[in-house]
């Protein structure tokens, strides 16, 4: 008896959902999940150059709607840009401030720099293994890595800052921000 294999034909809505994919992947910033609020900081498309250091820099392979984000808040390479916040809308508690900092590609970059030259030693056993993406405006540290859930947005400590001791978020930035994976998990750490 032998086996067939088909090639099955992507369907209209196969299209549209992968053509939807992409289109959030390109605009994270305006397809936020409706527990999150872009409070400080803008949309600035570009910065190519200083995005193509990042992939350079990181010790790491960067996802894919990681980059676009970053293409999407880097445009300004000046200093004051330093990325976004974004406030988590917490349901019953109007008045929460808890919120995150997303870091440009610029301000990136230099929490990179500041951990792996300034922080040595304290940092040395984790920093080659993870890439920062931002923090709590507090003591938690957001970051990309392998980590004891396999690879993902992590949260961790930053005076205990070691994969083993982190959480997992989401797998993407657009599972987190967009389809609000992981919300929950970065409210509990706060």
């Amino acid at each position: 008896r032998k086996l067939r294999h088909s090639l099955r034909r992507p369907s209209r809505s196969d299209l549209v959902q992968s053509e939807f994919e992409e289109e959030i992947k390109l605009n994270i910033l305006e397809n936020l999940n409706s527990r999150l609020l872009l409070i400080d900081g803008n949309p600035c498309y570009g910065g190519e150059d200083t995005v193509r250091q990042v992939i350079e820099t990181s010790p790491i392979p960067l996802p894919e709607d990681y980059i676009s984000f970053l293409r999407e808040i880097s445009g300004d390479t000046s200093e004051e840009n330093s990325g976004v916040e974004i406030k988590i809308i917490i349901p019953d508690d109007e008045d929460s401030t808890l919120s995150l900092a997303f870091d440009s590609a610029q301000a990136a970059l230099w929490r990179y720099k500041e951990y792996k030259e300034f922080e040595a030693p304290l940092y040395d056993d984790i920093i080659d293994k993870v890439w920062l993406v931002g923090c709590d405006l507090g003591d938690l540290l957001y970051f990309y890595g392998e980590g004891k859930d396999g690879f993902g947005l992590y949260v961790a400590e930053a005076g205990t800052f070691c994969l083993e001791d982190s959480d997992k978020i989401a797998d993407s930035l657009t599972d987190f921000l967009v389809k609000g994976v992981g919300i929950d998990i970065a409210i509990r750490n706060v």
